[in-house]
């Protein structure tokens, strides 16, 4: 058999779904280094709320949602892969960019500054790997053969 082939054949959906989960957990890793980085670097510790679990809990399943997202309109839609990167630029910019109110924090507390700016970073992480990476691993010839 030749390097590169496969004797598999995957559909769209499956090549969106792994490849979001691929994509999530290589994010999910990317997340937690910022939030160490960023934690070191303001002195930031409250953890109530944005701490390891949560990262994870948020990055994975967000970014296989994304995967089946991009894989049906990949599959469905004529400029499906740019319709698709359109759509997470602009959720990328209402999520991250547009606050959504000064009480954010579950409590009804205003968020602190240091946590707005911990929060903003691991959605723009996360919004730019489905942005970008997402739609390369679910493609990418090497990975699917």
């Amino acid at each position: 058999m030749e390097t590169g082939t496969s004797p598999y054949h995957y559909s769209m959906a499956t090549r969106g779904i792994l490849g979001g989960l691929f994509v999530g957990i290589g994010t999910t890793v990317i997340n937690l280094a910022f939030d160490l980085i960023y934690r070191k670097i303001t002195g930031y510790e409250f953890a109530e709320w944005v701490n390891i679990n949560s990262i994870i809990y948020f990055t994975i399943p967000t970014l296989v949602a994304a995967g089946i997202v991009y894989a049906a309109m990949a599959e469905h839609l004529k400029r499906g892969t740019v319709l698709y990167t359109l759509l997470c630029l602009c959720l990328i910019t209402i999520v991250a960019f547009i606050p959504l109110g000064p009480n954010m924090m579950p409590t009804g507390e205003p968020l602190p500054a240091s946590a707005r700016g911990l929060t903003l970073g691991i959605e723009i992480i996360t919004g730019l790997s489905g942005c970008f990476a997402l739609p390369y691993f679910a493609r990418h010839p090497d990975v699917w053969g």
